[in-house]
């Protein structure tokens, strides 16, 4: 019975989830733009469920069209005057200076193929398209969500659609558990491999996990708990190599600013990993040698392509050969495998050095709202975000974590959320200051 009811949902799923957003696509655009966004951020990356929407009306660009109403609705109540149109961020400039920078290179790219300005048919444009959906989602949630209560509305919901995602990763990885059959975990992902899941549940676990140590004992922080080691359990059996070390230094980090007792664990783990971790792990992790002593042939074919990405660089070493360009170059494994040489190559050293400034705001947004957050959870989800952060830079190294919407999209929404509890911590101790300067008036006044 229990099984005929899960069917009997995900069947329904589809149809439910496309009322749902013809609902939410008029509330976004009467200005109930926090509703609509609660809705997306719990389909995100459930592409699973979105796939099966391509079959109605507008389908195809379910979310995208989404994501659109709720950027008119923040604009209609901008005009209104009900909120700011955009309050201060230190990821404000940046992320329209890398928007701005990224059209420019897709326009380079097309003259490189010789293409036309802007077809919406070409991939590029849409992968460049799916590109600026995530920093308009950072804007429209540091610009709408103004109180906590949200804020940590949007964490849950997050927190939910993962634990869908840990449902259906958990059964690949028991159906998939041999070395050779990893390749089959796509989590609710679809098109993306067990390396691209990996990164996702790294980079939002140890996020999660940050936020856990900061909670008051109680259910929902058991709850919390039993996500993150679910989690990790998927994130053990997947075998990406990258993501284990990600996994490692972000722990290193969170466990040497908050809870150093951990790091004891940690250090001996990283010691003795051929004793503590599975059999299979430890099979994978030495895949990287043959028993020669020689490069397995996946490490050997990434230094080939590195090498022939270094070349192409310094053809072109200051703005590169454009977006989207080397995959459309004709080498075996198509892209880079290190989101730092694609920069170089597609976009040069001005976009490798917008990308790594980037990068550091997102780390300085959440250790300021770490240090200077006026309450614990707030200082959890900040050094949580600087975790990831990290998280997400090591990840890279081994391929583009970075470009896909479903992988990134919910590092873009935490930093809203993150960058608006730094404005609320801001409004109060303003508010206390006043009130502070007001009371010594009044002490003036009567004396």
């Amino acid at each position: 019975m229990g099984f005929g009811l899960i069917a009997s949902l995900k069947n329904l799923a589809p149809i439910l989830a496309y009322v749902a957003g013809v609902f939410f696509f008029f509330a976004a655009l009467s200005g109930r733009v926090r509703w609509t966004l609660a809705f997306v951020v719990f389909l995100i990356p459930l592409r699973n469920v979105v796939e099966r929407l391509h079959g109605y009306p507008g389908g195809t660009k379910f979310l995208t069209i989404l994501i659109l109403a709720m950027a008119m609705g923040w604009l209609f109540l901008a005009m209104g005057q009900r909120i700011k149109f955009m309050d201060r961020s230190s990821l404000n400039l940046i992320t329209i200076i890398s928007v701005f920078y990224t059209f420019i290179s897709l326009q380079l790219g097309n003259h490189y193929l010789g293409t036309s300005f802007f077809d919406i048919g070409d991939p590029r444009v849409q992968d460049w398209k799916n590109l600026c959906m995530m920093p308009l989602l950072f804007f429209i949630t540091c610009n709408t969500i103004q109180d906590k209560k949200w804020v940590w509305r949007i964490f849950t919901v997050m927190c939910l659609s993962m634990v869908l995602m840990a449902y259906y990763t958990i059964s690949q990885v028991s159906w998939f558990s041999s070395l050779v059959s990893r390749a089959k975990i796509t989590g609710t992902f679809q098109f993306l491999g067990p390396n691209e899941v990996a990164a996702f549940l790294n980079q939002y676990t140890l996020l999660m996990m940050s936020v856990y140590f900061f909670m008051r004992r109680g259910r929902n922080k058991m709850l919390l708990l039993a996500l993150v080691l679910v989690n990790l359990y998927c994130l053990v059996f997947m075998y990406s190599r990258a993501a284990y070390l990600a996994t490692a230094v972000g722990m290193l980090f969170l466990f040497a600013v908050k809870n150093k007792k951990l790091l004891i664990p940690l250090f001996l783990v990283v010691i003795f990993w051929q004793v503590a971790l599975p059999q299979k792990v430890q099979e994978r992790i030495l895949e990287t040698t043959n028993e020669y002593g020689e490069l397995e042939q996946s490490a050997s074919s990434r230094l080939s392509i590195w090498a022939v990405s270094w070349e192409v660089f310094q053809k072109n070493p200051v703005t590169g050969i454009g977006w989207g360009v080397f995959r459309r170059l004709g080498y075996d494994l198509g892209d880079t495998h290190n989101i730092y040489l694609k920069i170089l190559v597609e976009q040069g050293v001005l976009g490798l050095t917008i990308f790594l400034i980037l990068c550091l705001c997102f780390l300085r947004e959440g250790m300021n709202l770490y240090a200077k957050g006026d309450d614990d959870l707030s200082k959890g989800l900040g050094l949580g975000l600087a975790v990831a952060t990290i998280v997400m830079v090591i990840n890279n190294l081994f391929g583009d974590r970075w470009t896909y919407f479903e992988l990134s999209s919910y590092l873009w929404i935490y930093a809203g959320l993150v960058s608006r509890l730094r404005i609320i911590a801001q409004e109060e101790t303003k508010k206390g200051l006043t009130k502070v300067k007001g009371n010594k008036k009044s002490k003036l006044k009567f004396s």
